[in-house]
């Protein structure tokens, strides 16, 4: 049976040789250790710039002496230094997905490093030939500007919520029902983000349910689930008392870390 610690290692023997192959690291759930049946699995590797293809046709050849490529996908990044592609292997879960992210040696160092002791983000290394995988003091000061202007974004949305009213009032579900998402939702989640990952603001829904406090994913998983119009004009009021409790907290958090407190 393939699994992931077989791939790790198929992969790890095939390009710890390569001179052009600089670091090979995982990110996601092997890294912060919360690897279950369903995680994938995410690869990072640095390679040097002219020799791309031949990278590729190391990481392929790897995984096709392991099994069958059954799946391939070329994503389109935005940054011009990294290429990523997903895998999946024949024979393998369907839940194994391979997500594999190539680096440019030439990426400018000081554009990225992974933060000392951070719960949200971390890195397994299985080789480094060129100090690629660095760390850097976790200093939230350094947030406080842009959490602040997401903060008031998250604080004029809550003025807002009259815009998923009126489509309930209409009986419009589906109209209602996005700007339920946009106006009431979402800024519940950005001051969650901000008080409990203010690091990570902008992650959104992805694993939030491991970062933040159980008595408030509850709290969030009750206004996440809607069936209705009623549903919806019930809980539109009710998130906005939320709300408010949530802001006096995140307000508190963002400017005593602006002022190093």
């Amino acid at each position: 049976m393939i699994d992931r610690h077989i791939i790790t290692e198929t992969l790890r023997k095939a390009l710890e040789p390569l001179p052009y192959i600089y670091a090979f690291w995982l990110e996601g759930a092997d890294a912060t250790n919360t690897v279950d049946e369903y995680s994938d699995i995410d690869y990072w590797v640095d390679f040097e710039d002219d020799y791309e293809a031949l990278a590729d046709e190391a990481v392929e050849n790897a995984l096709s002496g392991l099994a069958a490529i059954e799946y391939k996908h070329v994503m389109r990044h935005d940054h011009p230094k990294i290429r990523q592609r997903i895998y999946r292997l024949a024979g393998t879960s369907e839940t194994l997905m391979i997500d594999f992210c190539w680096q440019l040696h030439s990426r400018p160092r000081d554009e990225y490093a992974y933060y000392e002791n951070d719960t949200v983000e971390a890195v397994k290394v299985i080789f480094d030939k060129d100090n690629i995988i660095r760390y850097k003091p976790l200093d939230l000061a350094a947030f406080a500007e842009g959490n602040k202007h997401r903060f008031e974004e998250a604080k004029y949305r809550r003025t807002q919520h009259i815009r998923a009213e009126k489509y309930v009032r209409r009986g419009q579900v589906l109209e209602a029902y996005a700007y339920y998402n946009r106006y009431v939702l979402e800024p519940l989640i950005d001051l969650l983000r901000l008080i409990y990952t203010p690091a990570h603001a902008d992650y959104s829904f992805v694993h939030i349910s491991r970062h933040i406090p159980a008595a408030e994913r509850e709290r969030l998983e009750y206004f996440v689930q809607i069936s209705s119009l009623n549903d919806i004009d019930m809980k539109i009021p009710l998130a906005g008392e939320w709300f408010d409790e949530l802001a006096g907290r995140t307000g508190e958090a963002i400017y005593t870390a602006k002022d190093g407190g």
